[in-house]
């Protein structure tokens, strides 16, 4: 699920079998569950043919129900301000399509992924419930597991969910092997979701998003930190 760092690597991560993926940004969903409603606050950035290049999630901000996160690599610095279409279907061939801003974090490297981190601001809310950002208090040390959602090959175009386990984390990434499945090529910018507290009824939350690796590890970008936040605040 991950990571474009451009429209060109993207088609030839799609050209490369799973098996033998090299380190880059991700893909989709490797084995997995196909996800029909169980996150429908998921989405892809799509092409004009609906085909997606990236996946990402829509949360809860100061624009409610009108930001999308994802992965700034997915269309690089080159795509700030651009006019970009994001899909919540189950498929990217069903369902909604809205359109929208893409904005890219300040201080984005292309080279070494920092702040490795884009927002679409949409022009019209879905119907939607966003996810949360988790507020960085939740344990993700050795043998933690988060679930993976995105779009992305085998099953391109059609959102699955899977499993991961955390071997190690850092205040920047997560690195994680596979669980029930393994996110891959366009799950790019796809979220990393934690079950709250017990007593939090906002529904899972995310705390990273799918950004590089093969299709069975990775090493994602974690979004709990305070510079993260305010740009998704204020984007």
């Amino acid at each position: 699920m991950r990571r474009l760092l451009a429209t060109m690597l993207c088609l030839a991560a799609l050209l490369t079998a799973v098996s033998t993926m090299s380190t880059g940004p991700a893909s989709a969903i490797v084995r997995g569950t196909v996800d029909w409603s169980a996150h429908p606050y998921v989405g892809a950035l799509i092409r004009p043919n609906g085909r997606p290049y990236c996946s990402g999630v829509l949360v809860a901000n100061r624009k409610p129900g009108k930001v999308f996160l994802t992965s700034a690599h997915c269309l690089g610095r080159g795509g700030n301000g651009k006019r970009v279409r994001v899909s919540f279907g189950a498929t990217t061939a069903g369902g909604p399509v809205y359109t929208g801003t893409y904005h890219v974090m300040p201080g984005y490297i292309q080279a070494t992924f920092a702040n490795d981190i884009a927002v679409v601001v949409l022009t019209s809310r879905p119907r939607l419930r966003a996810a949360h950002i988790d507020d960085g208090d939740t344990w993700l040390g050795p043998g933690a597991i988060v679930t993976t959602v995105g779009y992305g090959i085998p099953s391109t175009g059609i959102r699955k969910w899977a499993t991961e386990i955390v071997r190690r984390s850092s205040s920047r990434w997560l690195f994680l092997t596979a669980g029930s499945g393994n996110s891959c090529n366009i799950d790019s910018g796809g979220p990393d979701l934690v079950q709250p507290d017990a007593d939090d009824a906002t529904g899972p939350e995310v705390v990273a998003l799918t950004d590089q690796g093969t299709c069975s590890w990775d090493q994602d970008y974690r979004v709990t930190g305070a510079a993260v936040r305010h740009f998704v605040n204020n984007p």
